[in-house]
């Protein structure tokens, strides 16, 4: 058997553990999420009519079964917030996030290779051990403490992008 199928067949048991981690993570924490649902107002009978709606009423390898065949089957269920499909949601917040994750990759690129190349020239000297103390320090600073200090700058300082909001990658990069 190739090398490749034989690692995708061996990540199969892994994905089957973690399914039952993480389903058991939820469905055994404390509360109960059908009265979360039905409010402070509500009765028990409503309660007990959101837990049969959700399948709460089942036992807990029932539950297990019908969760993991709605995964497999791409039905990730409907968003209680929302009121809307979580695929739905998900497919909402796509493009944003790889626009952001191929931006990022890029830039990180093009600064990092050329550091590295300019670091592996002057080995061992001035340039070297400052760049490797940049990198360093930029291991260590919390990435939320990074990102607020791009905002302020590449935002509020320099204008360049705006503060907020996401702007289709179709409709052109930059300001306008």
């Amino acid at each position: 058997m190739p090398f490749l199928v034989r690692r995708l067949l061996s990540t199969v048991p892994v994905l089957l553990i973690v399914a039952v981690i993480v389903f058991l993570m939820l469905r055994l924490t404390p509360g109960d999420p059908a009265a979360v649902l039905a409010g402070d107002a509500a009765n028990t009978e409503q309660i007990a009519e959101i837990r049969r709606g959700l399948g709460l009423d089942k036992s807990v390898p029932e539950q297990f079964i019908i969760w993991f065949g709605k995964l497999i089957t791409g039905d990730l269920g409907q968003s209680y917030y929302y009121k809307t499909e979580v695929t739905t949601l998900i497919g909402q917040r796509l493009e944003p996030t790889v626009s952001l994750a191929l931006i990022t990759i890029t830039i990180a690129v093009l600064v990092a290779v050329p550091l590295g190349v300019l670091a592996a020239w002057r080995f061992g000297g001035w340039l070297d051990k400052s760049l490797m103390g940049f990198s360093v320090l930029g291991f260590s600073v919390p990435v939320f403490v990074l990102a607020y200090l791009l905002i302020w700058l590449v935002s509020l300082k320099l204008g360049w992008l705006p503060v907020q909001g996401y702007k289709r990658l179709a409709d052109g990069f930059g300001p306008g």
